[in-house]
């Protein structure tokens, strides 16, 4: 136990204590903030452009039909700004369904009723003011009659959705935008992990090293601590990551409260947006350990067979492409609007760690079926490892020469048949 310890922590120690890792995470981590803040970003250089103002329509059909209420309601919005940002609608609409399709009409109020409890069907585009409007409606009756409160009917806006999609193409599309932000670097840290893995058996191995720690350990122990070391870098690198999207996030608010600047982050958005943000970002953090698990293993199958740097280069040539292929049917796929594709990749061990987390979150697969997939790859995954392991055990201390299948082949022999 106590050499098992001492190959990971040594492992660890290698890959976080580089000053390579400090200046990438440095430059990584400006990156980062810079992009989470673009929308305050523009909004603090476009700050003196024309701002267009949001309109708002008022009927009044009460008891009290000659009160001012547009007028003061319009008054109360605006007591929170400097300037005036509410103003009134200048003409009437057809109907009330028109205002949905009204260009900067953003809020619509309709007053039956005793003006001292009325009945307020509510319209609003924007859910974030849903909050402001009914506060400024309350305090406009509290100074009119006293504490009463109004009866309000929220109006829903007509769906966009086709029928069987799981949001509407607006949100979709802005969902894409951000996963194909987030599934870029989730691609490179499963690349990187691969890699520095495959890179240090094969070193190992190359120099012969590997007879030597061999010797002092098994073959089985080397192989999960060559697993455990880069999975933990994946998860400190993860961490850090996440680290730097909540600097930008608190970062977006300073300028927001500080700059007076209306844009949200990107995330903030996203949050708004997309209400089951929490389950997309852990099923995306879980798919990404899970399948870099499963790559991991691959990769160490891949620099056990392989002798020198050559023969790593030539014969991890399949599991890049397989990870290419993957990163691309996630990227691509939803905004070619191949939903069933989407999901039978989904379904594909090979595939599902990178697919997986984009099909749900566009809504192409349900939570139940993001469940079922990340249940299959947990079982695939261990059987794979259980088959991999006894080949390695040949495989470390083997110098074949032979071509790749014929190697594998006779590897696969020896592991599981020579007892036989």
């Amino acid at each position: 136990m106590k050499k098992f310890k001492f190959l990971i922590f040594h492992g660890l120690k290698r890959r976080l204590f580089k000053k390579s890792f400090v200046i990438t995470n440095v430059i990584l981590g400006l990156l980062i903030v810079g992009l989470v803040n673009v929308p305050a970003i523009i909004s603090l250089f476009d700050s003196d452009e024309e701002t267009i103002q949001p309109y708002v329509i008022v009927i009044n059909q009460t008891t009290d039909e000659n009160y001012p209420l547009e007028t003061t309601l319009v008054d109360y919005f605006n007591r929170a700004y400097e300037d005036d940002v509410y103003v009134i609608y200048p003409s009437t609409l057809p109907s009330s369904e028109a205002f949905w399709e009204t260009e900067n009409l953003e809020v619509m109020l309709i007053f039956t009723g005793d003006l001292t409890q009325p009945d307020i069907e509510v319209y609003i585009k924007e859910d974030t003011i849903q909050n402001f409007v009914l506060a400024n409606i309350q305090s406009f009756l509290n100074d009119y009659q006293g504490i009463q409160y109004a009866n309000y009917t929220f109006a829903q806006g007509p769906s966009t959705r086709e029928p069987g999609e799981g949001i509407d193409p607006d949100t979709r599309m802005f969902v894409e935008g951000i996963i194909t932000v987030l599934m870029l670097p989730v691609f490179i840290l499963i690349i990187l992990t691969t890699q520095f893995l495959g890179v240090d058996i094969i070193e190992e191995k190359s120099t012969k090293a590997i007879e030597t720690i061999i010797s002092s350990v098994p073959a089985k122990i080397h192989f999960l601590s060559k697993i455990i070391v880069n999975i933990s870098f994946l998860v400190a690198q993860s961490m850090f990551l996440l680290l730097f999207g909540v600097i930008g996030f608190l970062i977006s608010l300073l300028l927001q409260s500080g700059l007076d600047i209306d844009a949200m982050s990107l995330l903030a958005e996203f949050a708004q947006r997309v209400p089951n943000w929490p389950g997309i970002l852990v099923s995306l953090v879980s798919f990404m350990i899970l399948g870099t698990l499963f790559y991991l293993t691959l990769a160490a199958l891949v620099a056990a067979i392989a002798t020198t740097q050559e023969d790593y280069q030539q014969f991890q040539a399949p599991l890049i492409f397989t990870l290419l292929g993957g990163f691309y049917i996630a990227i691509f796929l939803p905004i070619i609007g191949l939903d069933s594709a989407i999901r039978v990749f989904a379904y594909i061990p090979l595939f599902s760690p990178l697919v997986a987390p984009v099909a749900f979150a566009t809504g192409v697969i349900s939570g139940l079926e993001i469940v079922i997939i990340f249940v299959l790859l947990i079982g695939f995954v261990v059987l794979f490892m259980y088959i991999i392991s006894p080949i390695y055990r040949v495989a470390i201390l083997s110098y074949e020469e032979t071509k790749f299948l014929k190697r594998i082949s006779f590897y696969v022999k020896k592991a599981f048949f020579a007892n036989k």
